[in-house]
């Protein structure tokens, strides 16, 4: 809807309610006040007041202002004081952020975001935070940094992320997203915000493909387990297998386990929510042959932060480290670090263990949408008894008992 053939009037505004187009299209009805004045009525019903202009041969929009806070008649003497900015060769959005960063830095996203980042850094691994802020810089601090939080709408979260996706990087923008939420949260947590705009946008980019990674079958486990076994490289890293095998978790996040997210009390692995892929916190039961892989490092006595830390690097263990360790023992282009997850996911459902318990235990985005209010702790008991029946499973793989099924009855 782009009415342009009149003015608006006080009473005709107060009235205007998004269109069931807009609602479905998700793009605003747009409403002419004249002399490039537009009042744009967004699907979420926020009325915004947009200059239309050109500048440098080129059409422009600049958002000015909302309505009811900035009236019909506010609205006009500013949309009169960017016409007079363009006769002055100044281009108004320059001005606006010129403005902005002089009255209320404090609420400039970038502001905030720095804070974030700088906040974060004391807390996860230096390659995480490198990567974060990197495409915090390259990609969405060029689109929303000048911007003042509480004028960023979804439509500007989104362009964000399709950018990134027409890259061919769709991991990447769904990654830029989740970032961009997290540094509402922030703002919210502050008081400087309520409402958090990248909330669900990773659903409007394109269907993630889904990578299947080499992995052996389980027939193939015990030679599998064998030749770990007999592997005589690095200790650390043959542990780092073992337990890979035992918790079927990711590598990254094996690699940068600390000391102190390990429970002792309750058996528990508590990997915090800024080291996991879905920015959330997730528990590993821990089985008696994890707890004792655990103590055979510990007195080892390599790090009192990281436990797979590599003395000879001074740092924790690459990815390459354990893809390397498969490739000697013959398993290359066969078994990866991921191949863990697949092999047991695909085992448990196959012994007909609860899949909402086995998608909880892999922290699968998918469970995501099986309960958004995402609890840590759902299913724990059962989930217990399942790492447990996985952790005997796979020793009696090792000692060629593979004829026995998991019996998830027990459970």
């Amino acid at each position: 809807m782009d009415n342009t053939n009149m003015s608006l009037n006080n009473t005709q505004i107060k009235n205007l309610k998004p269109t069931q187009k807009a609602i479905d299209s998700k793009r605003p009805d747009k409403h002419s006040d004249g002399q490039g004045l537009q009042l744009w009525v967004r699907y979420t019903g926020v009325k915004s007041w947009i200059s239309a202009y050109r500048w440098q041969g080129k059409q422009q929009t600049l958002t000015i202002g909302t309505y009811p806070v900035m009236s019909l008649q506010s609205a006009r003497q500013r949309n009169l004081e960017i016409k007079r900015l363009i006769v002055d060769g100044i281009n108004p959005k320059d001005d606006k952020k010129k403005t902005r960063a002089e009255n209320d830095g404090s609420k400039a996203f970038d502001t905030i975001a720095q804070c974030w980042h700088n906040d974060r850094k004391a807390h996860i691994a230096p390659t995480t935070h490198s990567r974060d802020y990197s495409q915090y810089q390259r990609d969405i601090k060029p689109v929303i940094g000048h911007m003042n939080i509480n004028e960023i709408t979804a439509p500007d979260v989104l362009a964000i992320g399709k950018a990134i996706e027409a890259r061919g990087a769709s991991d990447m923008a769904r990654r830029a997203i989740r970032q961009t939420g997290q540094i509402f949260k922030q703002a919210i947590r502050e008081g400087l915000t309520n409402l958090n705009p990248a909330d669900d946008l990773t659903e409007a980019l394109k269907p993630h493909k889904v990578k299947h990674h080499s992995r052996i079958t389980s027939q193939q486990l015990p030679k599998l387990l064998q030749d770990i076994n007999a592997y005589d490289g690095d200790v650390l890293v043959k542990l780092g297998l073992w337990f890979m095998c035992y918790t079927f978790v990711r590598t990254q996040e094996l690699r940068f386990m600390e000391w102190s997210e390990i429970d002792y009390k309750d058996k528990l692995w508590r990997i915090p929510a800024d080291k996991m892929k879905m920015d959330r916190p997730h528990l590993v039961p821990l089985t008696p042959q994890t707890m004792a892989i655990l103590e055979q490092i510990k007195t080892l006595g390599f790090s009192d932060k990281y436990v797979f830390f590599n003395p000879s690097t001074r740092k924790p263990y690459s990815t390459n480290a354990f893809i390397t360790a498969l490739w000697r023992m013959g398993y290359k282009g066969r078994m990866t670090g991921h191949g863990f997850r697949g092999l047991a996911s695909t085992t448990l459902h196959e012994q007909e263990f609860m899949h909402e318990a086995i998608e909880l235990q892999l922290a699968h985005e998918k469970e995501n949408k099986i309960s958004k209010a995402y609890n840590g702790a759902q299913h724990l008991p059962y989930r217990t008894d399942m790492m447990h029946q996985w952790a005997n499973y796979i020793d009696d793989a090792f000692a060629g008992k593979t004829e026995d099924r998991i019996d998830c009855s027990k459970v």
